[in-house]
């Protein structure tokens, strides 16, 4: 069994090598070509924590069915981060709940013109539950 186990690992053990190396450089990540654009949405974002007692008070009046400013005060915070470790505000360092992020973007002319253009929104880093609209 150990000679298995051995031969295996041998076989194995370049392809599993060439993988992670293959990762550490980001392969997975879309790149630019010519028939492939990407827009990078890093920057400063509005962004508002629901404080309310139950967490929900964003669901309860649909943050997400105006301009965020509009439900109450927002700040900007820097995307990529950690929204626990940026700001200086003491409610903020230790949250747990629901936290709102917004912030308008123009799109390539291309594609909103092809209604046939496939557009991918890929979240590099969010919490393990998160709710996306548009």
């Amino acid at each position: 069994m150990a000679r298995g186990s051995a031969v295996a690992w041998a076989a194995l053990g370049p392809l599993l090598w060439g993988c992670a190396l293959g990762l550490q450089g980001g392969m997975l990540y879309p790149q630019e070509s010519p028939s492939r654009e990407c827009k990078e949405l890093d920057g400063l974002w509005s962004f508002r924590a629901d404080f309310s007692d139950n967490r929900r008070r964003g669901f309860e009046e649909q943050w997400y069915r105006r301009p965020l400013w509009e439900s109450g005060p927002t700040v900007d915070m820097p995307v990529p981060s950690s929204f626990n470790d940026i700001s200086q505000d003491w409610r903020l360092r230790h949250f747990v709940g629901w936290v709102w992020y917004e912030r308008e973007v123009i799109l390539p002319e291309r594609w909103t013109q092809d209604l046939r253009t496939r557009v991918v929104l890929r979240i590099g880093s969010a919490h393990s539950y998160a709710i996306v609209g548009w």
